[in-house]
């Protein structure tokens, strides 16, 4: 991204039967390599906030949520972005599957059912999205 822009994300915070749902990032990526966390998606133009994270549950988990809805949002500068960002939390409809990356886009090597509190990792790594949802659950990061 071009120093200044803005980026705008959507992280979902999906619930199953067995815990909130966890994906682990690429190893290849520049920003939490092989980290665990919260999937999210960029906000595409025109879209709104709870289209995305439909988006998401779509797109990156394979399945679908019921009734999503904002817990948290937050606004950090990076080296060549800043980013704002929300999160909302839902309920999941379905069994999550990892689509076929397409390219352009993050895609996760793998998923796993955790308690909020396996996001500490990532929130030291510097996660925002972790560090906001551990903040909603009234965890530290």
């Amino acid at each position: 991204m071009r120093e200044g822009a803005v980026k705008r994300s959507v992280a979902l915070a999906a619930w199953g039967a067995e815990g909130l749902l966890l994906v682990e990032r690429p190893l290849e990526e520049a920003e939490f390599p092989g980290a665990w966390g919260l999937p999210a998606v960029s906000l595409e133009a025109g879209e709104a906030l709870e289209e995305a994270a439909f988006r998401v549950a779509r797109e990156k988990l394979g399945t679908e949520v019921a009734s999503p809805r904002p817990v948290a949002c937050g606004v950090e500068v990076r080296p060549t972005y800043t980013l704002e960002l929300w999160v909302y939390e839902a309920r999941l409809l379905g069994e999550p599957r990892l689509p076929k990356p397409k390219p352009g886009k993050t895609y996760y090597r793998a998923f796993r059912f955790a308690s909020p509190e396996a996001l500490k990792a990532a929130a030291q790594q510097g996660s925002l999205c972790s560090r906001l949802y551990l903040a909603v659950k009234g965890l530290c990061p």
